[in-house]
């Protein structure tokens, strides 16, 4: 626990001490889809705006904390320093998922706001609790198997447009079978959450079996 608090600790550093023009996409990010949250229609095609919305922001946090690290050698730094792997892994997945979590947040609680300043603006429904679950549940799917693709991908840069072709494939799924059957919307949700067990079990396999390739100088 204290290796990933450290993980979690160094992330933030590094998230709070970005170009602050990355702050201001953010920003820009939540009022948007605020707005897209009120005009977005009931159901799950509502709720699919959640689902893509959350890729967007974690894929984003992922190229980070996975991807750049990667590429810089900061990520061999790291697992030469003492640290175990299953911490590395785990806190930087954590903290992908707390990030994403908290724009999310903004962006309903921006929502809320707006709606009650301009009413006529759109009446979509805003986060409920199961839709804060979907959301979360593909977070954690969207950071499972960018874990795991980091590792196993030849070129690293691929990874936006891997998230979104396999969230987008679960959501294809899905609608397609619902078609045909009755799906509880419990189910594209529980989709999520296996998958992302499944992907978190790989990529643990990854990081334990990685070899470090590039000597570290102290």
């Amino acid at each position: 626990m204290a290796g990933i608090l450290t993980i979690l600790r160094k992330e933030l550093a590094g998230f709070i001490g970005s170009d602050k023009g990355v702050f201001l996409v953010y920003a820009i990010i939540v009022v948007v889809w605020s707005f897209m949250l009120l005009s977005g229609e009931e159901g799950v095609g509502g709720r699919l705006w959640f689902v893509f919305f959350s890729v967007i922001v974690a894929a984003n946090f992922s190229s980070t904390v996975f991807i750049s690290e990667r590429i810089s050698g900061t990520l061999e730094v790291l697992i030469t320093s003492g640290l175990s792997r299953d911490a590395i892994l785990f806190g930087k997945m954590i903290f992908i998922i707390i990030m994403t979590a908290v724009i999310g947040l903004s962006c309903a609680v921006s929502a809320v706001i707006l709606r009650a300043a301009l009413p006529e603006i759109g009446s979509g429904r805003v986060f409920g609790v199961y839709d804060a679950a979907l959301y979360l549940s593909a977070t954690f799917f969207n950071a499972a198997s960018s874990a795991y693709f980091s590792v196993r991908l030849g070129n690293p840069r691929l990874l936006h447009f891997i998230n979104i072709f396999m969230l987008g494939a679960v959501v294809v799924v899905y609608s397609a079978v619902s078609t045909f059957y009755t799906l509880h919307d419990n189910f594209l949700l529980l989709g999520f959450l296996l998958l992302a067990v499944l992907f978190t079990l790989l990529a643990r396999s990854e990081f334990a079996g990685e070899r470090i390739t590039r000597p570290v100088i102290f």
